[in-house]
């Protein structure tokens, strides 16, 4: 069982408790900002994870222009004879 603390006083600049509204809209400034706070881990994980995929597209985008390539000048010597 999680044990709870004393709440502590934190001064949050206005702008990031406005930013906050725009991503927990329709929540108390508080609430918005516990939300920002909690969904951050998830958020940089699927950012990582997107990362990822990007990558590995690139890299199958890579193999298949080398593959492409390769097709494109056997026929090309195909045509030749």
């Amino acid at each position: 069982m999680a044990i709870m603390r004393k709440p502590v006083p934190l001064l949050i600049p206005p702008h990031l408790i406005a930013e906050s509204r725009l991503y927990a809209p329709g929540r108390p400034d508080t609430d918005a900002v516990c939300h920002v706070l909690q969904d951050y881990p998830r958020l940089v994980g699927e950012l990582r994870q997107l990362r990822r995929q990007l990558d590995d597209f690139n890299r199958e985008s890579a193999d298949f222009d080398q593959r492409l390539a390769a097709l494109q000048a056997a026929c090309a010597s195909i045509l030749e004879l």
